[in-house]
């Protein structure tokens, strides 16, 4: 099996790697411009419209390569522009795999990586071996479009945690608790999330910024969901609350900031105590 990687950042570099440590014939290339003949064309790009760009038009994807190619798309997408791409790709004879990276602090940490995978359930079978080499492991939740439909879901889940969050914090402060000893109480009760489990323990309570997800990445898939939500004439609920929440008034980080100096509005006036002991 021949695999085409267009991307040159670290998505790119790493699934590149990856692929050749398992002896799979890997071609690189930072653009679509020059097109091997390849049985898989795997984009690690950033947004949707990146793909769509690589895949239409007269000099497209879509149209120079060979029938039956996998086109697998690994960007943090627009649910509605990928199920669109989806249909172009499977109607010029190829077949569509979306693997978005889900974008989980455990994992960051960790040093691995998991895919959420929207595609159909052939594709998914006879692209196993690919996504086995390139991720720690993946998830298929669906056809196209789901995959980056359930990332979108997690980072907005992770936006609201680290609000709520930092606000628990800051609210049993004032009653005297000690910030590490409520997190650990958080921890194992009902409340617990990877949040609290991994960022405050590891990144916002040390003040150690260094999680490589920056509130710039966060604002931008917060409004691809957002988006989402809008188009399907679905309630905004409490997603419109933490949006404007995340949105850059002046005490809030900057885009090339960590993620998690979001906390700082709530817990600016929070010490860091020496540990707690948990019984």
């Amino acid at each position: 099996m021949k695999i085409s990687v267009i991307g040159s950042g670290s998505l790119g570099t790493h699934v590149t790697e990856a692929l050749q440590r398992e002896s799979f014939d890997v071609v690189a290339q930072d653009t679509a411009h020059t097109l091997p003949n390849c049985d898989v064309y795997l984009l690690a790009l950033s947004t949707s419209q990146q793909i769509q760009k690589v895949l239409s038009g007269h000099e497209g994807l879509l149209r120079l390569a060979p029938m039956g190619s996998v086109i697998i798309d690994m960007s943090t997408g627009d649910v509605n522009i990928s199920r669109e791409l989806a249909v172009q790709t499977r109607l010029a004879g190829h077949y569509w795999l979306e693997a978005p990276v889900s974008h989980n602090p455990a994992d960051n940490a960790a040093g691995n990586l998991t895919l959420l995978v929207g595609s159909d359930a052939a594709t998914l079978e006879r692209m196993a071996p690919v996504l086995e080499a390139i991720c720690t492991r993946y998830q298929h939740v669906g056809d196209a479009g789901c995959g980056h439909a359930v990332v979108l879901a997690n980072d907005y889940l992770h936006a609201a945690h680290l609000i709520t969050t930092a606000e628990a914090v800051a609210m049993t402060y004032r009653a005297g608790v000690a910030p590490e000893a409520c997190i650990q109480g958080i921890n194992v009760g009902a409340g617990r999330s990877v949040v609290s489990e991994i960022n405050f323990p590891r990144w916002v309570l040390p003040g150690r910024y260094d999680s490589e997800f920056t509130t710039g990445t966060m604002r931008r898939d917060l409004r691809l969901a957002r988006s989402f939500v809008t188009t399907q004439n679905l309630p905004e609920g409490l997603m419109k609350a933490v949006f404007e929440r995340w949105q850059p008034p002046e005490q809030c980080p900057a885009d090339d900031d960590d993620l998690n100096r979001i906390c700082d509005r709530w817990l600016r006036d929070v010490p860091t105590p020496p540990s707690s002991t948990s019984r």
